[in-house]
């Protein structure tokens, strides 16, 4: 499932891209009565932005999500419009190794780690 909208800025070890939350599909089934957006998608935007680095150095084939840690500070709201992904990469062969600092406006709202494997 496609998280990430647009690319921002991308270079050789860092992207940042963005993801539109406003109206977004997931609000009136994650916790109808309460709505906030669903960590486990914060951490599949993520991984998918380091996946489009990878991508963006050369690297093609199936990209797998192995490992991830993730912090979270704040929740994302049905009123919150635009996700941020501001991502530096470290690169081990065919492995990506992402710090993923995730914003709405300059409210920071998690930190993920992800591991990105490009298998071929």
């Amino acid at each position: 499932m496609l998280q990430i909208d647009r690319v921002a800025e991308i270079s050789a070890d860092r992207i940042v891209c963005e993801m539109d939350v406003s109206k977004h599909w997931v609000f009136p089934l994650h916790f109808p009565s309460d709505p906030i957006f669903p960590g486990s998608l914060l951490i599949e935007g993520a991984g998918q932005a380091v996946a489009v680095l990878a991508w963006h150095a050369g690297l093609r084939g199936k990209p797998r999500l192995v490992k991830v840690t993730a912090r979270f500070e704040s929740c994302v709201l049905p009123q919150d419009e635009t996700l941020r992904f501001v991502a530096t990469v470290r690169q081990r062969k065919r492995v990506f190794l992402g710090m993923v600092d995730v914003f709405v406006s300059e409210r920071k709202v998690a930190q993920i780690e992800p591991m990105v494997i490009i298998i071929s």
